[in-house]
């Protein structure tokens, strides 16, 4: 799925690619197989979710616990 947003504070739009697939969602920015990218996906309970994202010379890691 491809997605276009739109941003009043500045004016441009940015294209994301939004790929879903078993427990892994990926996100590119851009265009699909971009080297700016966030994969993200649940433990098998559902309560923990983590991702990284990862750029030309960069990136992180994200984890989470889910409250409700």
């Amino acid at each position: 799925m491809e997605i276009l947003i739109y941003s009043s504070l500045d004016g441009l739009t940015r294209d994301y690619v939004y790929e879903f697939a078993g427990d892994t969602l990926t996100v590119w920015f851009g265009h699909k197989g971009s080297d700016n990218f966030v994969k993200g996906k649940f433990s098998p309970d559902g309560k923990s979710p983590s991702s990284e994202w990862k750029w030309p010379f960069g990136g992180y890691k994200v984890t989470g616990t889910r409250l409700a």
